[in-house]
């Protein structure tokens, strides 16, 4: 009997919000999803954050090939890591080749400005930190929903939201039964 690993793809540059990243990250985890965690600079020295708490990355980008396949690929918010990822040719490429093949693809916070800066799904709705919405130059529908799933893409607004993003971002990975009972274990009330 063969079983599939569901795996996802976190990208890491310096001042990412810390919430936004351990968040979904652990509630992911919990649930079973391979999680690896990827710094978009050229080696796996430690990323420090926002708050200058810093984490370890399992990989470069520079390491992942054009054949590896993750069920999700997304990226933490903070307006620095934001702009970092937006002007990452490598990042643009990955999120791109995922969402061809249909894979999900999420952004909270201040990063949903790398998906526009991507032409990624341009024309779906999307949510943001509200200051940055101005950033999506018309792109996309905004709504101020705290968490939007349109198709293969889910957006959130910020460290305040982490929780349901990442719930969120479990429920479709590995269905309600597996989300409700993290959710339970974690003593989370949506």
């Amino acid at each position: 009997m063969t079983t599939t690993t569901t795996r996802a793809l976190v990208f890491l540059a310096p001042g990412f919000e810390e919430v936004e990243f351990t968040v979904p990250v652990d509630i992911l985890r919990r649930g079973g999803v391979e999680v690896k965690i990827c710094s978009i600079q050229e080696d796996t020295a430690p990323v420090a954050g926002r708050c200058g708490i810093k984490i370890s990355p399992d990989c470069a980008i520079k390491d992942i090939s054009e054949g590896d396949t993750y069920d999700l690929i997304f990226v933490p918010g903070g307006l620095e890591a934001a702009e970092a990822f937006a002007k990452s040719a490598a990042v643009g490429e990955i999120y791109t080749r995922h969402n061809e093949l249909g894979k999900l693809i999420a952004a909270i916070c201040a990063s949903p400005i790398a998906l526009n800066a991507h032409r990624i799904n341009h024309g779906r709705q999307v949510t943001c930190y509200p200051a940055l919405a101005v950033r999506l130059d018309g792109n996309y529908k905004y709504s101020s929903d705290d968490v939007v799933v349109d198709g293969n893409m889910i957006t959130s607004r910020g460290p305040g939201t982490a929780f349901d993003y990442g719930m969120k971002l479990l429920e479709l990975l590995c269905g309600k039964q597996t989300r409700d009972q993290v959710a339970m274990d974690m003593l989370y009330k949506p």
